[in-house]
């Protein structure tokens, strides 16, 4: 549940508050998309999954959290050419 919320914080700041620089640029479009479909799909196995055993969410959070720490690292030090690593997650 707790990478769940994270997911949501970094869509929602990313999108709405400032920008997450993948170093694409209009190329993060594709990025922000992966993010949102990333949420939702975490989302509604989530839901769907709530009477099963705590295996499937051992699973479900590992492969979420690769996934979360991959696009964070495409965010940070792993970021395109158009917009080199700063420093700062965040632009204007």
């Amino acid at each position: 549940m707790t990478i769940l919320i994270f997911q949501i914080l970094i869509c929602s700041l990313g999108t709405f508050y400032k920008h997450i620089a993948f170093g694409w640029g209009l190329g993060d479009l594709i990025w922000y998309g992966l993010m949102y479909i990333l949420l939702l799909v975490h989302l509604v196995l989530t839901i769907k999954g709530k009477d099963k055993p705590i295996q499937y969410f051992r699973v479900l959070t590992i492969i979420f959290l690769i996934s979360t720490t991959y696009i964070f690292l495409k965010a940070t030090i792993w970021r395109g050419v158009e917009y080199r690593w700063n420093g700062n997650i965040f632009y204007n």
